[in-house]
């Protein structure tokens, strides 16, 4: 039997022709790129034919995740928007001050006081600030003392914040710094929109005469800049200066009112008269209206009396401390100049306030004129001078030290008078035709009893459309006399203007009822004088107004600084006029000066 030796293993196979040619055309290549199949994993194809259940509960919870994650981004991007422009949550409490005069009390409640007062907050980041609460609804303007307690208040928080941070006047520009701004204080539109006030609409109403300028269409009030109440947007900043004062006098509220028209002015700010509680009436009874802005007036409770930096200010009588005081001074002022060339900057602002304001009504600007144009026939075209003289008495007594307790005497009057003559002659061109004989003084004084001084006999009324005269006066021009009336009966008898301006005599004007606070000459705040009584004072204006106004328009003016009239006198004549020796003082040897 033959046997066959069995094949090497090593040997090399041999392939069919068919086999090679499958090589050849596809080669190994797609199976060394194949990856095995893993023994160890399950197949991703189902078993048996079945789909495998969703796992639901694991989408819901992603979803609940999703949702959570994008709420906590909006409100945090919210948040952040928020704190960028400066928003803020409610406060949680409010303190205040609480007291009377300069006395106050630290009150912390969780509610804003009912009356007006400056209050201190917390914001959204934790830090104090303070601002002005005026409840919505409180009537305009607020009451002298109310504005004046809420800068006291404004003054003693400021002072208790920055000692509580640790922080000096300097590091703010100094306590006195007038344009200084305070960084504790949220001006009162700020305060609505980041909720530490309650926000109020406009209290100007169509048909409610609230400033002057402003209220019913076709009252003589009328917001007169051609704009529809519609088209008109809300001033920015603002000043209103509310005329209402304890003083009797009108002088202080004149100098007052030009003051705040001036710093307005140079402020950028819109300007708005109130004459609600003025003594004397209404504003245009006197004057012609001011000029009135293009935009609307704020709401009331935005305007507040302190700080300086608020972008709506109420500046009135009780606020001057406050606006005209120290700080004003400081800045307006120059230390480094003496007597009344230091008052330029003031006196500026003054004379601003005068050229927009000090028109009178058509009441007695014809009077004026005429009587100007007389003065200048009778005396100027015949080559002399006019020299104003103001003489005041009644309740106003001198600066000069042997002159307090009377008055300076009538011969310090005409020798000025007659020197200020002299020295303009000498000042004008040969050429001139001049004659220092016809020169006259024009005398205005609120005593009928100067016009009848034998030293000033010569001297000229500087007008008389109205004239305040003395009982002796009256009781003539009647026919009364002591000897014919009877002396056990009683008779109501005249009332004269003896010795000039006195506050309480003013007070007491046109109301003689017996025992009344009026009668008394004692001022009873917020009430409104009777027909009577009104007329009377709205007499007495128009006469010191006529009077200012003719001395105003003389060659040169004399009379003592003391008395407001005067210095309104010298802001009248100009400052080169001043500067020239047209104005001059003769109580105490001071030049001129604003408030004093």
């Amino acid at each position: 039997m033959a046997m066959r030796r069995a094949a090497s293993s090593n040997s090399t196979p041999t392939l069919s022709s068919n086999s090679a040619e499958f090589v050849a055309k596809y080669g190994f290549r797609h199976l060394l790129d194949s990856p095995l199949p893993s023994p160890a994993l399950p197949s991703i194809v189902p078993r048996h034919g079945k789909k495998p259940k969703p796992d639901r509960f694991r989408k819901s919870l992603r979803f609940f995740l999703r949702l959570l994650m994008w709420s906590c981004g909006l409100v945090t991007v919210y948040w952040l928007a928020l704190t960028m422009v400066g928003g803020a949550v409610p406060p949680r409490a409010a303190s205040y001050l609480a007291g009377g005069d300069e006395t106050f009390e630290i009150i912390e409640d969780d509610e804003l006081p009912k009356e007006p007062a400056a209050v201190m907050v917390i914001n959204n980041r934790g830090k104090p600030r303070w601002t002005v609460s005026i409840p919505p609804g409180s009537a305009f303007p607020l009451r002298p003392s109310e504005y004046a307690s809420i800068c006291h208040q404004s003054s003693r928080i400021t002072e208790r914040l920055r000692a509580s941070q640790s922080l000096s006047s300097h590091q703010h520009g100094g306590s006195h710094d007038y344009y200084r701004n305070d960084p504790y204080f949220t001006d009162v539109a700020e305060a609505e929109g980041q909720g530490f006030l309650p926000t109020a609409s406009d209290d100007i109403k169509p048909g409610k005469k609230t400033l002057v300028g402003v209220g019913e269409e076709g009252h003589i009030h009328q917001h007169s800049t051609g704009l529809r109440q519609n088209e008109a947007k809300a001033c920015s900043r603002s000043l209103t200066y509310v005329m209402e004062s304890t003083d009797a006098g009108l002088g202080m509220t004149m100098m007052g009112l030009w003051m705040a028209y001036g710093l307005a002015k140079k402020e950028g700010r819109a300007f708005f008269i109130d004459d609600t509680n003025w003594a004397y009436g209404e504003f245009t009874t006197f004057f012609k209206p001011p000029p009135v802005p293009s935009c609307l007036p704020p709401p009331a409770n935005h305007r507040v009396p302190c700080p300086h930096q608020a972008r709506h200010l109420v500046v009135s009588a009780s606020t001057s401390p406050w606006t005209f005081g120290t700080a004003f001074h400081e800045k307006f002022q120059h230390s480094h100049k003496t007597d009344h060339l230091s008052q330029k900057a003031i006196f500026s602002l003054l004379r601003t306030g005068h050229d927009a304001l000090f028109h009178l009504s058509n009441l007695d600007a014809e009077y004026l004129s005429t009587r100007i144009a007389e003065l200048d026939k009778q005396i100027r075209s015949s080559g002399g001078l006019t020299i104003g003289v103001h003489i005041r008495h009644g309740d106003r007594h001198p600066w000069e030290f042997q002159y307090q307790k009377s008055y300076i005497p009538f011969s310090a009057y005409l020798h000025s008078a007659q020197a200020m003559i002299t020295s303009i002659f000498a000042s004008q061109p040969p050429t001139s035709v001049t004659f220092p004989a016809a020169s006259k003084i024009l005398l205005a004084s609120d005593d009928p009893e100067v016009y009848d001084a034998p030293e000033l006999l010569p001297a000229l009324r500087a007008q008389s459309r109205i004239l305040l005269a003395s009982k002796s006066t009256l009781d003539a021009a009647q026919g009364l006399s002591a000897s014919t009336s009877n002396p056990n009966k009683f008779v109501e008898g005249n009332v004269g203007w003896e010795g000039g301006f006195f506050s309480n005599v003013f007070w007491g004007l046109g109301d003689t009822a017996a025992g009344s606070a009026a009668a008394r000459g004692v001022r009873e705040e917020r009430k409104k004088p009777g027909e009577h009584s009104l007329a009377l004072r709205e007499l007495v204006a128009r006469a010191y107004l006529l009077d200012l106004k003719i001395l105003g328009s003389a060659d040169g003016v004399v009379c003592g600084v003391s008395s407001v009239g005067c210095r309104l006198l010298g802001v009248m004549v100009g400052w080169e006029g001043v500067v020239n020796g047209k104005w001059k003082n003769v109580d105490g040897g001071v030049g001129w000066v604003g408030f004093a």
